[in-house]
């Protein structure tokens, strides 16, 4: 496998892993359970790009408050287009993170950590390391979650099942 078919595979990869979080997400009403996890909420704000590498219409790019909840954003979904960009908002051990997600690369930009407050200042850089590597340590492990998953053939056939039946069902509630 060349260079170009590893990056591909890659792309392919986070692409799956953003619309999983967002499956997963979708059906706990924005709380994610996941093994190993402390449970989080995950919301997806705008824009959101879904693609896929064929078809007529490769790309959507999608606004407004509740993007992926959208008539368009379903059938994008329908025509097998996965999340490539989107910003985050999660919500962990009560804190706030918000951040660009570019799947694509498993790429993380612009986090905006949350405020340490009463800090004096000599405490409140060390609190900020502390709090950025706490989420570095968490969005590891619902990588690795996701990963498990994808990973064990019979695992993720059954999630690909779910998520297409989700799909399914609510092309059938439009």
């Amino acid at each position: 496998m060349d260079l170009v078919e590893k990056l591909q595979m890659s792309e392919a990869l986070g692409r799956e892993f953003a619309t999983w979080l967002y499956w997963v997400s979708f059906k706990g009403n924005g709380r994610v359970e996941l093994p190993g996890v402390e449970p989080f909420e995950v919301w997806f704000e705008s824009p959101v790009e879904l693609v896929n590498d064929y078809g007529e219409v490769t790309s959507v790019v999608l606004k407004g408050g509740t993007p992926l909840e959208s008539p368009e954003a379903l059938k994008a979904f329908s025509e097998n287009k996965k999340i490539q960009r989107t910003h985050l908002r999660v919500i962990f051990k009560n804190q706030t993170y918000t951040f660009a997600f570019h799947a694509g690369r498993f790429l993380v930009s612009g986090l905006k950590l949350p405020l340490p407050s009463g800090q004096s200042s000599s405490d409140y850089l060390l609190l900020r390391f502390e709090i950025l590597q706490e989420f570095d340590s968490f969005w590891d492990s619902v990588l690795e979650r996701f990963f498990e998953i994808r990973f064990d053939d019979k695992k993720w056939r059954a999630q690909r099942k779910q998520i297409s039946a989700w799909i399914r069902q609510a092309q059938v509630n439009e």
